[in-house]
């Protein structure tokens, strides 16, 4: 019999490759359609969990988020009757998938700061303001439109 890995649950793919940094400087908490939503903020390669040494809660804890981000993110994608609806769920702040998602990054952040990757419709424009604290985000960045300067925000 064998023992239990309680990575498996986000195990990277390696489709885009892993995180080889030698130090992880951040985290970035993104549903990529993978697995794993737990990328180098630095080379935007999947980060292995036990690189991280998460305990089993948090394993669980993230894999359960990113299972529902996806599974709004497909609802969106589907473009029948549930899109609507779930492009209301992904863009709630105060929603259930964006509020876990804000409190897993806060719990992650204990060992390399992380932030939420926040979904926005692309057909809406560029966001300009953080949808949480409404301050003007900053656009100086490699990966995705923006950051917030304060909130554990990127978008």
């Amino acid at each position: 019999m064998s023992e239990f890995d309680p990575y498996l649950r986000l195990r990277p793919s390696t489709r885009g490759g892993s995180c080889r940094c030698p130090a992880l400087r951040g985290l970035l908490l993104v549903n990529m359609f993978t697995r794993n939503p737990l990328y180098c903020e630095q080379c935007r390669n999947e980060v292995d969990p036990e690189r991280l040494q998460l305990s089993v809660r948090e394993v669980d804890s993230v894999a359960d988020w990113v299972r529902v981000a996806h599974a709004l993110q497909m609802l969106w994608l589907d473009s029948g009757e549930y899109e609507r609806y779930a492009k209301a769920r992904m863009l709630d702040i105060n929603g259930q998938v964006n509020q876990k998602g804000l409190a897993l990054a806060g719990l992650l952040s204990a060992r390399v700061p992380t932030r939420l990757w926040f979904w926005h419709d692309p057909a809406d424009g560029e966001p300009t303001l953080c949808p949480q604290c409404q301050r003007q985000l900053d656009k100086n960045v490699e990966w995705g439109t923006a950051r917030c300067p304060v909130c554990p925000m990127h978008l």
